[in-house]
């Protein structure tokens, strides 16, 4: 399996969008407080969250491309089990259905990273510290604040054993651990 500093490289190399990259440090970061919570493999549970939008930049136009190329790109640096939970995040556009927790996990941890940046940039100053477990709830509630985030794939976290408050909880603990490298 591909190390952490390659992992990261690869995502200095290929990505260029500074809040993608943010958003795939903060996916990684949920995912190894999961993988703890669940007594899963960390360094993949890691991995997955730090790659599963390596492709992005160039698939962002063509939806069922996306994933599925990212998994051709990790095809000898991942697992199968990776590879599959990257295919699977998009498995609205793949044939690639989520099945066990790492795929759930995916799932949830790239939605509600969003929902939660979001909350953390309409506090007094703007970060991550500031916010709470409460507000993101009632943001979670209020559909028209941040739109464009299903809140249907945050709810995959009960496919993984944990209520919606306890997932953001641990969610929000592991972004506040990497506030200044995202920013925030």
């Amino acid at each position: 399996m591909i190390g952490k500093n390659e992992a990261e490289n690869m995502v200095i190399d290929r990505v260029d969008t500074e809040n993608l990259r943010n958003h795939m440090y903060a996916v990684s970061a949920i995912m190894e407080e999961l993988a703890k919570e669940l007594d899963a493999d960390i360094e993949l549970w890691r991995r997955v969250g730090l790659l599963h939008d390596i492709d992005y930049e160039e698939t962002k136009d063509n939806p069922k491309e996306h994933a599925k190329r990212s998994a051709e790109i990790l095809e000898d640096k991942l697992p199968q089990k990776g590879l599959k939970a990257i295919k699977a995040h998009n498995h609205q556009h793949l044939d690639t259905k989520p099945k066990n927790n790492l795929d759930h996990a995916l799932i949830a941890a790239d939605a509600v990273s969003g929902l939660i940046v979001a909350t953390a940039l309409v506090m007094p100053n703007q970060k991550l510290k500031e916010a709470r477990t409460e507000s993101i709830l009632k943001k979670f509630d209020d559909t028209s604040f941040a739109k464009n985030i299903d809140r249907n794939r945050i709810l995959n976290c009960k496919k993984i054993g944990l209520e919606k408050k306890e997932f953001i909880e641990t969610s929000l603990k592991a972004l506040q651990k990497i506030d200044k490298k995202l920013g925030l």
